[in-house]
């Protein structure tokens, strides 16, 4: 008997599995689009599944306690915060992601925001095709060389590492605070470790966030971080948009506590139309696309659905993310 592979679609996106389904062919199967418009109408149809691939719906305590028999939930990104990854455990479900994929992309996406901010890329492009060339100078301060200037991560996973590289390429100081890395990590990397999350802030020319989302960090990075910076600095976020309380950087940005923001991911997703972030020229914008390329598009749905198929086997995956759960499912 066939497994049961589910996922929904995303608003205004075509419905499209083929290359989760390369994986699951080895299985003799493939992913089921479900059709939902509301939570009820989602559990009634992914109850019996065998596995379910996360999409418009949260994966939430309710979903994970109407399942039957599902053993493993999936999503082809780094984050998990729209899976209640202990109600899956307490249910002994494997949780996977794909956490490695598209980590050059995001590195890479980071810096752009980096250099937008700092050579005021999109206020100058628009002074340009609107003929208005004698206006381009007031946009141009502050204006950092870059070179040399500080760069401060907030954390230091797989992604600021990367982003730790390519910044030293332009000759600049990185420091970053991560409690949970080792202090060889930092060496090993040639970067400064900063104990007290504010000092990152402080002495930052840059400040790039790489926050996973949970519950220790969800606001995380409020006015008080703002307020701290300098006036000529730069907030970059390219992790999880709740990571930071946009309504505290907005009066930040608002106050000139510091220069200017680069924000791929928002508190809220589509901003609003009325945000006063759509007005600010000091503020580059782009809709939670960092991890977009044609390569990592391909790789992330090939990789996903490898990784289910690998707990269907009863395999183990390349990436569990509730560790403590192989206490109790035993896979080979």
């Amino acid at each position: 008997m066939a497994f049961k592979v589910v996922t929904t679609g995303f608003f205004g996106r075509p419905v499209d599995n083929r290359y989760e389904n390369e994986g699951l062919q080895k299985i003799g199967t493939s992913v089921q689009v479900v059709e939902a418009s509301n939570e009820d109408e989602y559990i009634a149809q992914v109850k019996d599944a065998d596995a379910i691939l996360a999409g418009r719906f949260a994966v939430n305590e309710r979903v994970i306690n109407a399942l039957e028999k599902c053993k493993v939930i999936a999503t082809a990104g780094v984050g998990v915060d729209r899976i209640d990854v202990d109600a899956a455990t307490a249910r002994n479900i494997v949780v996977v992601n794909v956490p490695d994929v598209f980590i050059e992309e995001v590195s890479v996406h980071a810096m752009m925001l980096i250099l937008c901010c700092a050579k005021k890329t999109i206020p100058l492009d628009r002074a340009v095709r609107e003929n208005r060339w004698r206006d381009s100078r007031k946009y141009m301060s502050p204006m950092p060389r870059v070179v040399g200037d500080t760069l401060g991560l907030v954390a230091f996973g797989n992604i600021p590492r990367l982003v730790a590289k390519k910044a030293k390429g332009f000759d600049m100081k990185v420091i970053a605070w991560d409690p949970f890395v080792a202090d060889e990590v930092f060496q090993q990397h040639g970067v400064e470790r900063v104990a007290n999350l504010i000092d990152v802030f402080r002495r930052s020319d840059f400040v790039s966030a790489h926050l996973p989302l949970n519950a220790k960090t969800r606001g995380l990075l409020n006015y008080e971080y703002f307020s701290a910076m300098k006036p000529t600095a730069y907030f970059i976020n390219t992790g999880r948009g709740p990571t930071h309380v946009e309504a505290d950087l907005i009066r930040a940005l608002q106050e000139k506590k510091l220069a200017g923001a680069g924000l791929d991911v928002m508190e809220v997703e589509p901003t609003p139309p009325d945000s006063p972030l759509h007005t600010m020229d000091n503020v580059v914008l782009t809709p939670h696309s960092a991890s977009v390329s044609d390569w990592s598009d391909v790789e992330r749905r090939r990789r996903v659905g490898n990784e289910i198929a690998a707990v269907l086997q009863g395999r183990m995956p390349l990436n569990v993310v509730n560790r403590e759960v192989l206490e109790k499912v035993k896979l080979s």
